[in-house]
């Protein structure tokens, strides 16, 4: 059994649907019609299942769910109810799948296919469809029949591919060479990943009933088929964080907005674990279906770990789970996309759970690395002044705890040294960091090198500059030449570039390169001049 010629061009939910759906000769009410008649039929007889693989073997019907997979398509509430049609028509293709995938080998292969489309199905679910989400959720989604990489060498590859990162950045990060175990054990608990989230989404029930008794025409029980108001989809575009935004929601804000660290309710270590191992198969295998949660989005989300209680971040599961994921974010097309500038959905701003952050570390974080390495990644270079200002600034106490090296931190250092800081405020802060001690190579090795590097290209710098910069810089170098701290003297002095696998982190000149002493020079004896015309 094959579609028809006329199914041979398809559309896809981004654009046309109103086209797709209307012209004469659409495929989808045929196909609509045909799903709902094997679903029926496979229902009374479930042998003849394996009768219909053809459909979903056939080219046209694999092209438009790999269209579907890969789409992102928008809500218009004029149009709503076309898309239900469409929904209806992917949901009754999945209920194929999910009776062929276990019996037949050709459709096995498509596996992972039908559960990308299953996943990007639900955030696409308007009320009224709760009956198929819930389905979705208890045949597809946590089923391990559809996430074959689970059980056909996937963990060791991923293990692998972990190895040649090794040899090639010599990182020592403490999640290095764990991720595959932890998919390994993520596939074997998928069972009790699936009833976290049903428990979580338990709230739904009436409307997962009343959804149904309409789905399967029960009308005795149906009390109106007047269609919900449409607010939105049931489910939110991240979902997947939900076990985890909920427990934050419980015990890390007070009424009064502040924070409000509490003892965690009975299992919930367990929900979190449940939750970062179901993040951790999307992030790995997944990827595409997390596509529509921004990045920064993402490391809000997550950021919840560290606000949830003063422990839980130090749960050995919660640390390896949640370094396996730091890892996976700080990839360089993942930092390359993580814009810390665009407020993340349902926060007024990054820098305010930033602050949070912060204090959260110097109240409970005992040095983690994990959580220090959490507060490192949005000091990069590149994003705004304002959090480094705070470290510096109000929080600069928990420099003297944050000892994560250059080796654990799995962001390259030059993205936090270059290009040269340009803000007088910051870079009066570090260099008072560093006169004061505050900022010690053993303490805080990757902030010290940062300093370092801004402090001593700023005041070696040739750029042309307002009078109240050159000021600044001369003063600070003249500071420096009298310092009686020789090492940091000469460190600040002859500082050349980071280099990761030095005592300290940073390459020093053996002796001050010609420019940068005749620049010294010039600046002693224009204060030895400016001495004797007022002695």
């Amino acid at each position: 059994m094959k579609p028809s010629p006329a199914c041979l061009v398809w559309p896809v939910m981004d654009g046309g649907i109103i086209q797709g759906w209307l012209l004469p000769c659409s495929p989808f009410p045929l196909l609509t019609g045909l799903g709902f008649l094997l679903d029926t039929i496979m229902d009374i007889h479930k042998g003849l299942c394996c009768k219909f693989a053809d459909l979903l073997l056939s080219e046209p019907v694999t092209g438009y769910l790999r269209s579907c997979s890969q789409a992102t398509p928008t809500l218009v509430l004029g149009r709503a109810w076309l898309l239900r049609h469409e929904h209806y028509l992917l949901y009754l293709l999945l209920r194929l799948a999910h009776r062929l995938v276990p019996v037949e080998p050709q459709i096995a292969k498509h596996a992972s296919l039908y559960h990308q489309v299953a996943l990007v199905l639900l955030p696409w679910l308007l009320p009224g469809s709760e009956s198929m989400a819930h389905e979705l959720f208890s045949t597809i989604v946590f089923s391990k029949d559809f996430i074959s990489e689970g059980h056909s060498g996937g963990p060791e590859a991923v293990e692998l591919g972990e190895l040649k990162l090794q040899e090639q950045t010599e990182h020592t990060s403490p999640s290095l060479q764990t991720v595959g175990a932890l998919l390994r054990d993520a596939c074997v608990q998928l069972p009790s990943i699936r009833g976290c989230f049903l428990t979580h989404l338990a709230h739904l029930e009436p409307s997962v009933l009343t959804s149904r008794d309409a789905l399967l025409g029960r009308s005795p029980w149906v009390k109106s088929h007047l269609l919900p108001e449409l607010t939105g989809p049931i489910l939110p575009s991240d979902w997947p964080f939900l076990p985890l935004v909920s427990l934050y929601e419980q015990t890390g804000v007070s009424g009064s907005g502040g924070l409000e660290v509490e003892a965690l309710p009975q299992g919930a270590l367990q929900s979190v674990t449940h939750c970062l191992q179901w993040l951790l198969v999307l992030e790995v295998w997944r990827e595409e279906a997390l596509k529509v949660v921004p990045p920064v989005a993402k490391l809000a989300r997550l950021s919840c770990v560290f606000l949830c209680s003063s422990d839980l971040f130090l749960e050995r599961p919660v640390q390896k789970l949640t370094w396996g994921l730091f890892r996976l974010l700080t990839r360089q097309s993942r930092l390359d996309s993580l814009d810390l500038n665009v407020p993340p959905p349902g926060l007024a701003s990054f820098q305010d759970l930033y602050l949070a952050l912060l204090t959260q570390y110097e109240a409970v974080s005992f040095g983690d690395r994990l959580f220090g390495c959490w507060l490192l990644l949005p000091l990069q270079r590149r994003y705004s002044a304002t959090m480094k200002l705070a470290v510096f600034g109000e929080h600069v106490g928990m420099l003297r705890s944050l000892g994560v090296t250059i080796e654990q931190l799995s962001i390259p250092i030059e993205r936090f040294t270059s290009p040269a800081e340009d803000s007088l405020p910051l870079l009066r802060l570090y260099f008072r960091s560093l006169v004061t001690g505050t900022l010690a190579p053993r303490r805080c090795p990757v902030l010290y090198v940062v300093a370092l590097s801004h402090v001593n290209a700023f005041i070696f710098s040739q750029d042309a500059a307002a009078q109240e910069v050159e000021t600044a810089r001369r003063s600070m170098l003249r500071k420096i030449y009298y310092l009686t701290d020789e090492v940091l003297k000469t460190h600040l002095l002859l500082f050349r570039l980071p280099q990761r696998h030095s005592e300290f982190g940073f390459d020093v000149y053996d002796q001050l390169p010609p420019i940068r002493a005749k620049r010294l020079e010039n600046i002693l004896q224009t204060q030895e001049s400016s001495s004797d015309q007022r002695d």
